[in-house]
């Protein structure tokens, strides 16, 4: 039985939520109290098949790392100016070598503490640019990806018709090779 791709990723996804409630006992000022909460969970749940037939990579957002990079920074900020101003405070040496010591050792922390902040706003930065590159070629892909079958009996995918120059036609594709040529085609293959 052959079916759309897009009617079978929807038919191999998910979405729902779940409730719980919560007991327990709690610390007040006048002793101990009952306590009763409820939460709300949302999930979202995708097949072996919905996965392997993604027109786009799953992609992490890279707005908290970059909130974390700036709060880290703005803290190395302030220990550099509070080095500098110990460092005004205090003559610096005559003898060069002595200087550079005294240098490195008012600004080794501030330095020690800008190695995090750099390291996570180059994973920001790479998430940033790399969810920019999927964005930019996602309705490319999503377009020959709508236009693919699946065959449940044979395990394998395949265009009927012509969609795109270089997307092979007529032709049995494992699930991994019919998502490469569609990542392919929105530039994505190779992220």
């Amino acid at each position: 039985m052959a079916q759309s791709v897009p009617a079978a990723m929807s038919e191999g996804t998910h979405s729902g939520y779940s409730t719980g409630v919560h007991t327990g006992i709690g610390i007040a000022p006048g002793g101990l109290i009952p306590l009763v909460g409820a939460s709300t969970h949302e999930f979202n749940q995708r097949s072996a098949l919905a996965r392997s037939l993604a027109w786009q990579p799953i992609l992490p957002s890279a707005g908290r790392l970059s909130a974390l990079g700036t709060i880290l920074l703005v803290f190395v900020i302030i220990m550099f100016a509070v080095c500098s101003a110990a460092m005004l405070e205090k003559p610096l040496p005559s003898n060069p070598i002595r200087m550079m010591a005294s240098l490195l050792g008012f600004y080794l922390l501030p330095i020690l503490l800008s190695i995090p902040v750099v390291a996570v706003l180059t994973v920001a930065f790479r998430r940033a640019r790399r969810n920019g590159k999927v964005d930019a070629g996602r309705n490319r892909a999503r377009g020959v990806w709508s236009h693919g079958y699946y065959c449940h009996r044979c395990g394998v995918a395949y265009w009927p018709y012509p969609t795109e120059p270089g997307i092979p036609y007529r032709v049995a594709l494992a699930p991994s090779q019919f998502r490469w040529h569609v990542w392919n085609t929105g530039g994505y293959a190779k992220l």
